[in-house]
Parts: structure tokens; C-alpha cells; sequence
């Protein structure tokens, strides 16, 4: 449990030896906690909230006399002394603190007052803002190395507390391998580490952890809380962003051992270091992460005023393990944060090139994102190489290859290609181009007539007919229908009203059609101008009678990007958006199965646009995997060339896209090749910060972005903390200043705040419990030697993460017993000594992780790529809009990726997330919450994953001998051996639900197949019941408990 902020100082203050009757005062450990809670509100930094005239934070103006004439502390003579006067007074009208606040002062504290006033009043600088001091290390314990153990043992001894004895093997490996990867230990893993008797064999264990790839994803969901990742911008329609590249650099950051300064440098700078490569560049993407809008109304100024005070926020928590927050309006009120201080940090910021609202409406017109709506990307944005699709890509081709090899050896696919390719032959000696433009007729509202029409002389751009008076309830209103000749480009005649629809009817005889091609020319819309475009097909018979024709994928040369609510878009299925360029651009749609018309049919195209538009239509009886490669001179050469229909899979992968009559191969190529256009040749689109002209930062009085009476500010470091770096109008500092301002030797404060970090991580509570708050209202460091020797150990020899990760797990601190100590109780009742180890509750992703593991569904295989979305409730996105959501559980082997890989849908996180406190991550998070719910109970039992698990575990132990299962399934659950008082009422529950399920089978196979894994069973009704008994495995506390 975190500590609440305002009791945390007061009772680390006792447990490291608050001073007695005998003890010299220390500010830092016993007075400052005391003044910060009750005193700095109207006696401390902000001059608009200080009462009196008296400022207590500061020696020098305390020693001065207030509004009253009276002198607050007089050093050596607390008779004398206003402040000591005030705070032991009985007289309601002089009592400090003053009655109104709720706040007073215990006999002890009143005490400690008294007796540091009479030592002197000797103040000290607050202990996260000075510079980092070399402790001196205490003695080790006789055959101690790591001077961790050094530090925590002699705070132990000094309270006369042994530490606790060395977990198990078992224990100590599954906690040293869930804090490390996130995911326990296999048995296979715990049996070699038992066996194995060399003094080393622990130290052996980690460094293989350390080495797994599971490290950087496990550690990636600590810096991604930091970072405030997620999958879409938060704000109103909370729309998709295109981010995950950027949780990759993360993750391997983390597993190449990235030395923290680089890391730093290159999320905040990335885009400005020299030549940045493209994975600098996707690191920026870092200064992108606020929440953004491009809600209609929403105020330019008001937005970018909010961009930039988050900024602040997050890089001051990220970095500084500061609240600069409480500065945007005013002075801090307990830190020595000034207002100016938070605009000048967030003037390093100015320059990047963002949007206040990312859309182009007429109130806030933005040439840049002119046609920009709800479903497209929020820019700028970079295309790099991507390790992940990189791999996919080649393992689905290679399943692809595979397949076509596999057809090529059935002997009626054989004959169908030798068919087929005499047909292509005859085509292409007569359209060398693999297109076919027929001749047809153009028709505006109106069903496609039952006769030919009447065609009238056309040039290449068709002619326009002469408009008709409009007739009363008449379907054709204007004009008549056009006829056009072969190969001719089709004008909209000027009749034609912007966003009516038209249709085309073409005579392509006895050609089969696999494939359509719309092509516009350029000049057909208004320079700036956007067209959206959605086409549908069909055969018209003489009668007028319409059969639709399907078509499964398109695509074209030139498209506006967009992408809807499951997954970027790779075709133009969802209708063709663009801006015209300067250039001819074309489209082209597959059909889901080749037609060929009959005599008296018409192949007909039915089109929905918001523009007039010239276009010319072919078809052709050749396909692809990919519509825009259907008629390249490589596909055509490649297509002649075909003698033998032995040729590689590639050369027979025309066939079946084309001709295909086996439908199973077909359905399996075309689903195939759709994945690996998803894998776009290996690339990711990521946002990414781009520099431009600093915009004018000023102070906001109040924080209001209406006033614009403040100073105008350039980049400035924080003034309270060493290593001041100021602009000037000849030099502006940049954000790469800022980056190595954090990571220079004169900034004391972020070694210490990513120190205290880690250590929390390992230990559950960090040196100093304010994770988020190193400042006067967070918390003095229960072990502060130990600290500074981290932090410099830290900063001075390399920023190397690993290394001081190594340290902190081989520590015999790390790998003592987590046994309650009931002696300790009172003593130290949150074991802020460390006299044993803390157990925790597993976050919410490696919660989900655990169970999928131990169940042997989890996929481990694939690292990084983008966002997965887990089972959820149905009917959970409905309230979403803007666009509107319809959430798509994903298939395959994603549906069990790692948690860290869930979609991160900030208005509407997953419920199981949300149940096992992960943040929406609005805001940087430096420390989660552990509760202890209901919710989270009922999720484990009900919610589909761990339903699925449950079936797939049974599964598994199904697979064991009888007399090893309720064994080996405690085993993997828990990590340790069943007692034999825990075997009983686990076999009883497993007989009972035997004998429910055979009594009740559709019970039984409703259970079983929940989810979408294979669910086999000889026995449906034993599976049930042993799922049922997983099911109570998997709700356990020990299960989901680190120890």
C-alpha cells in the first residue's frame, strides 16, 4: 500500500531514530517534515499565500521579524522565540498552526520545535535538490560483497533487528523471475536451478534472466506508466494514434541495456542529435504521448496551453521526481518551484510542431491537415523499419511459399493452370497491358436501361449530352445517359451535382473479370481539393436485373492515410479517400471470385462520390496478392513467360489469385497475403516529434490561457536546482540542452528519483515512498546514504541499468525470507527497515501474463509489434464516437500475446486492466496502486482469458499421469510443492464437478469452449471439472502474489 503522503515523513522520521531527549534536532529528518505538513502552506515559497510576512522555509527571513514586530526563531533561545510562543499557546487567537487550517502539532512534535530552536535553528538544504554527496559504506557482514547489505545491516544493528533468514530456492527463483520477466519460472527452469549446488547458482539464474527478452518487456511496462503510452490521444473522440514502434524502442532500450543519458537523449531530443537514425527518431515520439483533440470547437490556444502544461508535468515527474504541476498557477506552495520555473521548462518544448486542434475546420483552418477527419493519423509522423513486422513478414511468406508448393503438386490444379494460361496468352496478344477499357455507357441516377443505348460520338473525354428538362417523379433527372467509347476517359458531366452517385455499365464480352481498375488523371479535381470515393459491382442483365459482384481486396497508387478503429489500413476497402496530386492516379479492386458476362449482360460500376470527377474504367482477368501489382510490367513479363507449370510457387501464385478453383487454397492465400500486407514490408508509420519555429511561451497568471500580461520566457533549467542553464536572444537553449542538462553531474536530482525507482520495483515501497513527490510534501529516504551511494554509483559509471539492477537482486536484502515477522510489528509495522522482504500483488498485465503462462497458451515468441486487443465485453465500446468503435477481439496466436501489448484505450481502458489498478495513463504514473477488490476476484473467475486458461491448464494436466495432476497444476500455479492439508478439498471439488457435468454434458461443453484456443476432449465432462478446479488455482492470492 502507498503511504499517504502527509503521515509518511513522520513515521520514517521515527523509525530512523527521531531525535530523543539526548539526540541532536536534524532539520531535514525532524523539523522540515513537521513545517512542510502544517507550516509552509502560509509560511513557505508562495508569496501570494504567506501570511504575517513570515517565511519559515528559509533561515535567513525566519530570523527576520514579521508584520507583528516579533522575531519567529531566535537561534539558542526558544523563550524568545515567536514561533515556539505560538505553537505551545492555549489562546485560540495565537495558536499555530491557526485553528482554520485542521491541522495540529502532537507534545512530541511541539518538543522537537522547542529543542532544535534551542540547538541552534540550524537549517539544511532540502536532500533531493542538494548535490550527490559520497556516503561513506559501512562495514559489510563477514562474507558480504554487495554494499547494499552494507547500508541496510547497519541501520538493522543500530536498531538491534536481525535480518530474516534466505528464501527458499523455490520461492527466491519464482520472485527473482516474476520481478525480472514478468512470468514465473517453468518447472523445467526451477528443477536445473535446485539441482544445481554451486555457490554461484543464484547469481547464474540472473544473469539468464537478465539475458531473456522478457526483461525489456517487463521493465518496459514501469518506463511506459512513466511515459504515458497508450494507443489512442485521449480527448473526446479518443481516436487511434500510431505509436507502438515507439514501445518497441522502449523494450529494446531495456534488453540492449541502452545507458540511461542515451535513453533520455534520445526521447526528448531524438530528432535533433546529428543525423538522427530512425530509431532516434521514433524515440521522440516521446514529446507526443500528451493527449490531444481535433474535437470541432475546441479552442487552438486553449489546446496547446494544455500540450504544454502536460509536457511539463510528465518530464518534470519523469526525470525530476518533481510536482511542478502545483506551479502552473502560482508559486509552489511547499517546493521552491516558482511559476516562472514551470513556463521556462516548458518553453524547451515550443518548438514542437503540433496542432492544437489536429482537424482543418473553417474556424481554425490548417492548410496542412486539409481533409483530415476523425479516422486519420495524428501528424508528423515517420515510417521505419520495424523488427517485428520485419519478422512476421518473412514468416508469413514463407508459409505463403509453402502453400502454393503445396499446390503445386495435385494434378488438378495442374491442369486448370495449363487452361488458364492459354487463356492469358490469347488476352495479352491482344492487350499487351493486361487491361481491357471496353466501351460502355455512363449513367447519373438512374438503373442501367434494358436496351443498349443509343451511343453518340465521344473523343477521349466523353461528351456531355444535352441536359432534359426535369420531369416530376421521373428517376433520371439530369442528364441522359452518356455513351463512351473504348478506352475513353469519362467526364461528369456538368448537370452532375458534387455527391450524387453515378454508374458505368462496360461490354466486356467473354473476358473474365478477376480484377477492376479505375484510373483519374491528373487535373480532375481542384488544386487543395479532396475527394472520398467507395465503388460496388454487379452484372446487369437485359431486363435490368442486378446480381451483385464481391470483391475482397483494393488499393491505389495515391490515397489519403487513414485508418480505422482495429488496425491501420492496408487497402481502399473502406472507400477511396484523396487529395489530388500532380500526378495520374489509379485504383484497383479484386474480385472475390473471376465472372464473365453473358451476351446480353453488362459488367456495371456503381459509384459514390463527393466530387465530379474524370475517370476511365478497365477490367482485367489477371489478379495479384496485391491490387496495385495486377499489371506491372514485372507481372505481365512474368505471366508471358509461363511454359511450365512446374515453375516456382511464385510464378503459380498467378494462377491461384487469378483462377484459383480449389477455394480452401484460395481462402488461405488471399488471408495470408492481406497479413502480409499488414506487415508493410517490414515498416511501421510512429509519430514522432518534428522541430519547427518556437511558438511565444509566457507566463500564464493563474494558468490562464486568456491572459496574456505574463513575461514572455525562454528555455530555462529549474532555478532551485544546481547547473543553471539560461537562453539569451542570441542562443536558445533546445530540448537537447535540457537532455543533457538532466544527465550532467550538476543535476543531483534525477539519479536519485530513477534510483528510488527501481528499488521499488524490487522492494515494494521505495527509499523514499513518494515515488512521484521528492520534494518537502514526499518523504525522507529511509536508508539516505544508501541512496546517494546508488545514485551516484549510477550516474557516475555509465547510467547502466542492468548493472544496477544486478546489484539489487543479489543483495542478501533482496533474497531474504518475506515471513511476517510478528516482533516487528510495532517496531516497524511497513518493513521500512528491510528486515525481510516485501510481498505484492502482480501488476495487471503480468497478472494476465501468469495465468496464460502456466496454462501454455501465452505467446512468448514474438517481441514487440503492434497494439492486441484481449476478449472484452460486449457492447463496452458503444458509448465511443467520433468515429464509432466496434471492438474486434483479435485471432491467432495475438489473442495471447503479453500484457503489456493490450490496446491502451485511455477513455475506455480494458476492464481488466482498470480492476487491477493499471492507469489509463492520461498522465505520467511513477507508482500504481495495489487494492484488494472484489472486481478482481469475479475477473479472474469470469473474464474469458482466464476462463480459457483455466480449460487450457486442465488440458494440460489432463495430459499427465493420474496420480502427478493436482500435483504439477499447485506446482505451476504456485510455484511450490501442495501440502497435504491443501489436497482434500481440491480432490472433492473435482469429484463433485465430475459428477455435475456428467449429469449435465452441454454444461460441460458450453465451459469448454470458451475462448478461442482448441478445445479437445475424449472426456468433456472430466475437462470441465478440471478446468473448474484451475479455475480456483488461477483466483488464489498466493497465485497472483509475488513473494
Amino acid at each position: 500500500m502507498r503511504v499517504l503522503p502527509l503521515v509518511a515523513p513522520l513515521l520514517v522520521a521515527g523509525l530512523l531514530g527521531a531525535a530523543d531527549t539526548a539526540d541532536t534536532v536534524r532539520f531535514n529528518r525532524d523539523i522540515r517534515p513537521i513545517m512542510s505538513d502544517t507550516c509552509f502552506h502560509c509560511h513557505g515559497f508562495d508569496p501570494k499565500s504567506r501570511k504575517g510576512g513570515l517565511r519559515l522555509d528559509i533561515r535567513e527571513d525566519a530570523l527576520k521579524a514579521g508584520k507583528s514586530g516579533e522575531i519567529a526563531i531566535v537561534p539558542g533561545k526558544p523563550e524568545q522565540s515567536e514561533i515556539i510562543k505560538r505553537i505551545f499557546s492555549t489562546d485560540a487567537e495565537d495558536i499555530m498552526p491557526e485553528k482554520e487550517s485542521h491541522k495540529t502539532l502532537t507534545a512530541a512534535q511541539k518538543e522537537l520545535f522547542r529543542r532544535w530552536v534551542a540547538q541552534g535553528a540550524v537549517y539544511e538544504p532540502h536532500w533531493a535538490y542538494k548535490p550527490l554527496e559520497t556516503p561513506v559504506i559501512p562495514a559489510l557482514p563477514i562474507g558480504g560483497k554487495n554494499p547494499i547489505d552494507a547500508f541496510i545491516g547497519a541501520k538493522l544493528a543500530e536498531k538491534k533487528i536481525n535480518p530474516s533468514a534466505e528464501a527458499t530456492k523455490e520461492r527466491l527463483l519464482r520472485r527473482v523471475a516474476l520481478d525480472l520477466t514478468g512470468l514465473p519460472p517453468t518447472p523445467a527452469e526451477t528443477a536445473v536451478f535446485l539441482a544445481d549446488k554451486s555457490a554461484d547458482s543464484y547469481e547464474k539464474q540472473v544473469e539468464r534472466l537478465l539475458a531473456s527478452p522478457r526483461f525489456g518487456e517487463r521493465m518496459a511496462v514501469w518506463w511506459l506508466d512513466v511515459a504515458r503510452f497508450a494507443d489512442t490521444v485521449g480527448y473526446h473522440g479518443d481516436q487511434n494514434q500510431r505509436i507502438f514502434p515507439y514501445r518497441d524502442y522502449v523494450i529494446n532500450a531495456f534488453n540492449t541495456n541502452k545507458p540511461f543519458d542515451v535513453f533520455t537523449r534520445e526521447q526528448l531530443a531524438g530528432d535533433l542529435l546529428p543525423n538522427p537514425t530512425e530509431e532516434q527518431l521514433v524515440a521522440s515520439g516521446y514529446n507526443r504521448l500528451n493527449m490531444m483533440t481535433r474535437e470541432g470547437g475546441a479552442q487552438v490556444k486553449e489546446y496547446l496551453a494544455k500540450y504544454g502544461a502536460e509536457r511539463v508535468r510528465s518530464v518534470s515527474n519523469a526525470w525530476l521526481g518533481s510536482t511542478f504541476g502545483c506551479a502552473e498557477c502560482h508559486d509552489h506552495k511547499f517546493d521552491p518551484i516558482k511559476s516562472a520555473d514551470f513556463y521556462t521548462l516548458q518553453a524547451f518544448f515550443a518548438d514542437v510542431k503540433q496542432w492544437g486542434v489536429y482537424a482543418d475546420y473553417n474556424y481554425t483552418p490548417e492548410p496542412e491537415l486539409k481533409g483530415v477527419g476523425n479516422d486519420h493519423p495524428f501528424y508528423p509522423e515517420a515510417r521505419s523499419k520495424n523488427a517485428y513486422r520485419t519478422k512476421k513478414d518473412a514468416e508469413f511468406r514463407a508459409e505463403l511459399a509453402a502453400l502454393y508448393a503445396k499446390t503445386l503438386t495435385e494434378q488438378k490444379n495442374l491442369n486448370d493452370f495449363t487452361a488458364w494460361q492459354k487463356e492469358i496468352a490469347a488476352f495479352l496478344s491482344e492487350h499487351p497491358n493486361g487491361l481491357l477499357s471496353p466501351a460502355g455507357t455512363l449513367f447519373h441516377k438512374a438503373a442501367p436501361p434494358t436496351a443498349p443505348a443509343k451511343k453518340a460520338p465521344v473523343n477521349t473525354n466523353a461528351a456531355t449530352a444535352a441536359k432534359k428538362p426535369a420531369v416530376k417523379n421521373a428517376v433520371v433527372v439530369v442528364p441522359a445517359p452518356i455513351a463512351f467509347a473504348a478506352g475513353a476517359n469519362i467526364k461528369m458531366p456538368k448537370g452532375v451535382a458534387k455527391g450524387e452517385d453515378f454508374a458505368i455499365t462496360l461490354d466486356t464480352g467473354a473476358t473474365p473479370i478477376a480484377s477492376v481498375r479505375v484510373d483519374i488523371p491528373k487535373g480532375s479535381l481542384p488544386a487543395g481539393s479532396a475527394a472520398n470515393i467507395n465503388a460496388r459491382f454487379g452484372i446487369v442483365d437485359a431486363k435490368g436485373k442486378e446480381r451483385p459482384v464481391a470483391f475482397h481486396l483494393a488499393d491505389a497508387t495515391h490515397r489519403e492515410p487513414r485508418y480505422n478503429s482495429s488496425f491501420e489500413l492496408t487497402d481502399i476497402n473502406a472507400g477511396w479517400s484523396l487529395k489530388m496530386p500532380d500526378a495520374d492516379v489509379h485504383a484497383v479492386w479484386l474480385l472475390d471470385t473471376p465472372v464473365t458476362t453473358k451476351a446480353d449482360e453488362k459488367f456495371v460500376i456503381h459509384f459514390e462520390s463527393n466530387a465530379a470527377l474524370t475517370l476511365k474504367a478497365s477490367v482485367s482477368p489477371l489478379s495479384h496478392d496485391d491490387p496495385l501489382k495486377v499489371t506491372t510490367p514485372e507481372t505481365l513479363t512474368r505471366t508471358a513467360a509461363v511454359k511450365d507449370p512446374r515453375l516456382t510457387p511464385a510464378t503459380f501464385a498467378l494462377f491461384v489469385t487469378s483462377r484459383g478453383t480449389d477455394r480452401a487454397t484460395l481462402e488461405k492465400s488471399r488471408t495470408l497475403t492481406t497479413t502480409i500486407r499488414r506487415q508493410y514490408d517490414g515498416h511501421a508509420w510512429s509519430m514522432v516529434t518534428q522541430a519547427t519555429k518556437p511558438l511565444t511561451v509566457r507566463v500564464l497568471p493563474r494558468g490562464n490561457f486568456l491572459d496574456e500580461t505574463g513575461p514572455v520566457v525562454l528555455p530555462t533549467t529549474p532555478s532551485f536546482l544546481p547547473g543553471l542553464r539560461t537562453s539569451t536572444e542570441q542562443k536558445r537553449l533546445t530540448r537537447l540542452d535540457l537532455a543533457d542538462w538532466i544527465n550532467s553531474k550538476d543535476n543531483p536530482i534525477t539519479a536519485r528519483t530513477v534510483m528510488n525507482r527501481l528499488w521499488q520495483i524490487f522492494h515494494g515501497t521505495g527509499l523514499s515512498a513518494g515515488l512521484d513527490d521528492l520534494g518537502s510534501q514526499g518523504e525522507l529516504p529511509s536508508h539516505p546514504e544508501l541512496l546517494e551511494w546508488l545514485s551516484l554509483e549510477f550516474r557516475d559509471k555509465g547510467w547502466d541499468v542492468k548493472k544496477m539492477i544486478r546489484l539489487m537482486v543479489t543483495s542478501r536484502t533482496y533474497r531474504q525470507s518475506s515471513s511476517l515477522r510478528p516482533e516487528l510489528k510495532d517496531l516497524d509495522p511497513n518493513n521500512r527497515l528491510l528486515a525481510s522482504q516485501n510481498p505484492r500483488r502482480l501488476d495487471a498485465e503480468f497478472v494476465r501474463d501468469n495465468a496464460l503462462f502456466v496454462a501454455g497458451l501465452l505467446n512468448i515468441a514474438d517481441v514487440g509489434g503492434p497494439s492486441v486487443k484481449p476478449y472484452q465485453p460486449e457492447g463496452y465500446y458503444e458509448p465511443m464516437q467520433f468515429p464509432n468503435r466496434t471492438y474486434v477481439a483479435s485471432k491467432d496466436s495475438d489473442q495471447w500475446r503479453r500484457g503489456l501489448y493490450m490496446h491502451w484505450q485511455r477513455m475506455y481502458l480494458h476492464p481488466m486492466l482498470i480492476n487491477f489498478d493499471a492507469p489509463s495513463r492520461d498522465e505520467c504514473t511513477a507508482l500504481r496502486n495495489y487494492s484488494n477488490t472484489p472486481q478482481q476476484a469475479l475477473t479472474l473467475l469470469n473474464d474469458p482469458t482466464f476462463v480459457e486458461a483455466a480449460r487450457a491448464m486442465a488440458a494440460r494436466l489432463l495430459a499427465q499421469p493420474s496420480s502427478d495432476r493436482l500435483s504439477h497444476g499447485f506446482r505451476l500455479a504456485m510455484g511450490r510443492d501442495m501440502k497435504p492439508a491443501e489436497r482434500p478439498s481440491l480432490e472433492k471439488l473435482i469429484a463433485e464437478q465430475t459428477a455435475y457435468y456428467k449429469a449435465n454434458p452441454a454444461e460441460a461443453a458450453k465451459l469448454i469452449k470458451v475462448g478461442f484456443s482448441q478445445s479437445i476432449a475424449s472426456d468433456p465432462a472430466e475437462l470441465a471439472a478440471w478446468t473448474q478446479a484451475c479455475r480456483v488455482l488461477l483466483n488464489s492470492h498466493e497465485a497472483i502474489t509475488r513473494y
